[in-house]
């Protein structure tokens, strides 16, 4: 019981002090713009997709959207906790996982795309395994005709918690480097050789511009703590 009162009421309010009070202290550099303007060009909202170790900084730099946005988190005590982080800072939260509530969670982002939210899934969902892409984003752009749209960020200077994703953590007055790669769109009635090819591919990119930022910021490569 005092585990979750901890979790729903002490937790989420300061994760979102965390994230704000060090995100306002970053120096930041945008790569790729011109994939997010392309992706907006199609006139439909777009799907973000980007690694769950990787979500740190993301609440801060979509901030002065967040009304447009509705977030895909999972209905496990650690989504609970990201849902109650994401509405400090004004997002709109959809519960469901590939593992519980899919078909709802599903039905829920295609009624929010087809009205003009723009939507996020976790890229490599709420288990993992860590860096191999879901087909969530996918389903969602294969409903909807929305373009799905890879994005990463990566941090000079990081810490790395213990849990199954390395979620990065960036060290005060580091710098990040926020990468859009070039959108995915699915047909409506692909096969599921299709779809597969497209998730191979919507993966092979947000593999590509994850390890391009890594490397702008660590030429040597390996983790920096």
């Amino acid at each position: 019981m005092l585990k979750k009162i901890v979790n729903t009421y002490i937790v989420p309010p300061l994760a979102y002090l965390l994230i704000l009070l060090i995100s306002l202290t970053l120096r930041r550099e945008v790569i790729g713009k011109e994939h997010e303007n392309r992706a907006k060009k199609l006139g439909k909202p777009v799907i973000l997709a980007f690694w769950h170790g990787r979500l740190f900084y993301f609440p801060f730099y979509f901030w002065k959207s967040n009304r447009t946005w509705k977030i895909l988190s999972s209905p496990s005590i650690d989504g609970e906790i990201i849902a109650r982080t994401l509405s400090f800072f004004g997002y709109g939260v959809v519960r469901g996982s590939s593992f519980k509530n899919a078909r709802k969670a599903l039905r829920e982002l295609k009624r929010h795309t087809d009205e003009g939210y723009n939507t996020v899934l976790i890229a490599d969902g709420s288990r993992g395994p860590a860096l191999k892409l879901q087909p969530g984003a996918l389903m969602v752009s294969k409903l909807t005709g929305a373009p799905a749209l890879p994005v990463t960020v990566s941090f000079d200077r990081y810490w790395n918690l213990k849990t199954w994703d390395r979620l990065m953590i960036p060290k005060p007055f580091s710098k990040v480097i926020v990468a859009f790669g070039e959108h995915v769109t699915v047909p409506e009635k692909c096969d599921s050789a299709t779809l597969e090819a497209k998730r191979a591919e919507l993966e092979k990119t947000l593999l590509e511009i994850t390890e391009m930022a890594d490397r702008k910021l660590r030429p040597a490569g390996g983790e920096v703590r």
